[in-house]
């Protein structure tokens, strides 16, 4: 049976829209674990030029690689946005990160056609997870959660 969270995983590029400037924030730990991880990360945020010493992009309009998927980590009026650009650009896949759950967004997903996950961190499903969040899974897991 495929499992969703880890087919998400499958391709090679991904674009990661709500990328920050602070090296602590969620985007940009999954943009930067995507990148170690050996994947094509593109980093989507309109108030950047640069992530760190990559371009970063506006929108996922202005990508040209073709994507396997989208993480999106923003607050949920963004969320509803990213969504709106993934139908209009024919991307098939998105994770939608916890703090970004939309009900708008969710539901224009699930219209168009979207394999839109929306429960629980993308990391916690990147294999080999790593600690913490490997951690994390295992706590999932004991409550039911995974």
């Amino acid at each position: 049976m495929k499992n969703q969270r880890t087919d998400f995983w499958s391709g090679k590029n991904y674009a990661v829209v709500g990328v920050s400037r602070k090296k602590g924030k969620f985007g940009s730990m999954v943009f930067e674990e995507l990148k170690k991880r050996g994947y094509k990360v593109f980093p989507v945020n309109e108030d950047l030029k640069l992530f760190g010493d990559q371009m970063c992009y506006n929108s996922l309009g202005e990508i040209f690689d073709p994507l396997d998927g989208v993480i999106i980590i923003t607050r949920p009026d963004g969320a509803k946005r990213a969504i709106r650009e993934c139908i209009n650009l024919g991307i098939k896949k998105a994770w939608l990160y916890p703090g970004s759950k939309c009900d708008e967004a969710i539901n224009l997903a699930k219209q168009n056609d979207i394999e839109l996950i929306y429960k629980g961190c993308p990391l916690l499903y990147l294999e080999p997870v790593e600690f913490p969040h490997s951690l994390h899974r295992w706590i999932a897991k004991v409550f039911g959660k995974l």
